[in-house]
């Protein structure tokens, strides 16, 4: 350093402050910010654990109060007859009872030191999940979606202890949840009265409902099913026939787990006149409108309680049933004449195995749906029940036809106080899941 700088140094020392010329006081101030920012960090950090803690309490009650609320709506479907669930619109008193359950269940829970928590009958939202997003709608709803909140709107804002140190005097938290009714994933004993499933395969398209399937032959080109004897080992003819005459009954089953026993090949004529029987005591007739017939409990020979229609119908109109001929069609033709086979003789009139003359005739029951493995093939093994469909059946031909006729039915409720989150097939369990 030259001469002149020396000087100019020196000068410029004994003109500055004590504080700012010692080296000590410099290091003070940089603790002195240092601190500052320190306790600011660490209060925000406290801040945001509370935060934190808060945000899951309001998670916790809209899971909760959706699946009550969402519970309601389950319960309401399966009260409600199976030709009536397609088309139910929510109405103002199902949704108030929806929507209180879920208040309701909330003003018993707390979140960040706040008891009697409140949620707003407009964040009770009900609505249609399609497996992946929620859409608000009162028609067939099957979901349910809640908004717990702390904010301005319910409940306050939750207040800061150290965070208004850097102006943060409130923070604003809500958690939403959808619970909903998904595919039928368990069955009740008993539940299944018909031993028979469906491939998997016949749904891949996803455009199934309404579809006419063919259970038997199964050589036929509308067939994708087999018969099974439930979880019992061996499946045989014998086997078979003793379920679909009543006992065994088939048993509690879970869909991805439990697995049934499939037989394949032809099913001898005795079998198929008990599967007869079982569709004539379980069905019903229908008059030309396709509308139930009125009718009488009378029994068989078994004790068996069977159905007879009686005069008229339950339909506004009145109209007659319509008997069927051996072919499974309607006896009579458009022209009010018995119908002639390609000989031109009379069709005669299709008879159960007791005698008794056959209508047209349905039974609404439900049935497993099976890992087919990509076929439809008939299968024979023991196969995993990946969920439940409802079938229609509208016709059963025994020997020498052997043939069994349905229609797949979709957006039912089950009837049974069962679980959703298996296969989606056309119906639905009535308790429900979070799904978001």
């Amino acid at each position: 350093m030259s001469k002149h700088k020396k000087k100019a140094y020196k000068l410029v020392r004994r003109c500055l402050p004590p504080r700012v010329n010692n080296q000590n006081g410099a290091v003070l101030i940089f603790v002195a910010v240092a601190l500052v920012a320190f306790l600011a960090f660490t209060a925000l950090a406290i801040d945001i654990g509370r935060y934190m803690v808060v945000r899951n309490e309001l998670q916790n009650i809209a899971d909760g109060s959706s699946l009550a609320a969402c519970g309601v709506l389950g319960s309401i479907y399966q009260n409600m007859p199976s030709t009536q669930q397609p088309n139910y619109v929510c109405g103002t008193n199902d949704a108030d009872t929806i929507k209180a359950t879920a208040v309701t269940l909330a003003s018993k829970n707390r979140a960040g030191g706040l008891d009697n928590i409140v949620i707003l009958p407009e964040d009770v939202m009900i609505g249609q999940w399609d497996g992946n997003s929620f859409t608000q709608t009162n028609d067939q709803p099957d979901a349910v979606r809640v908004i717990a909140r702390r904010d301005s709107n319910a409940n306050n804002p939750i207040t800061t202890f150290f965070a208004r140190i850097i102006g943060i005097d409130t923070m604003d938290v809500w958690m939403d949840a959808t619970a909903a009714l998904t595919g039928q994933s368990t069955t009740e004993p008993g539940e299944l009265e018909l031993p028979i499933g469906i491939s998997d395969y016949f749904y891949q398209d996803g455009n199934f409902c309404n579809d006419f399937i063919v259970f038997n032959p199964t050589n036929d080109p509308d067939s994708c099913a087999g018969w099974n004897s439930y979880d019992i080992y061996p499946p045989n003819d014998n086997l078979l026939r003793e379920i679909l005459n009543g006992d065994p009954s088939s048993p509690e089953t879970t869909a991805g787990e439990t697995e049934f026993n499939f037989i394949g090949g032809n099913l001898s004529n005795p079998t198929f006149d008990a599967l007869l029987m079982l569709f004539k005591r379980k069905g019903y007739d229908i008059d030309q409108n396709g509308d139930p017939v009125a009718t009488e409990t009378t029994y068989d020979e078994d004790g068996n309680p069977v159905e007879v229609p009686t005069t008229g119908s339950l339909s506004e109109d009145d109209g007659d049933v319509v008997p069927i001929a051996e072919d499974g069609e309607p006896l009579y033709g458009e022209d009010g004449n018995i119908r002639t086979d390609d000989e031109g003789t009379p069709l005669e009139q299709a008879l159960y195995p007791d005698g008794t003359p056959r209508n047209l005739h349905r039974w609404e029951t439900s049935v497993v749906v099976y890992d087919g493995g990509g076929t439809c093939e008939n299968p024979n093994d023991s196969l995993t029940i990946l969920g439940y469909t409802r079938v229609v059946m509208t016709n059963v031909e025994t020997a020498p036809e052997k043939r069994i006729e349905g229609e797949i039915l979709c957006d039912l409720f089950s009837e049974y106080h069962t679980r959703g989150g298996g296969g989606e097939y056309g119906v639905k369990g009535t308790i429900p899941g979070l799904v978001e």
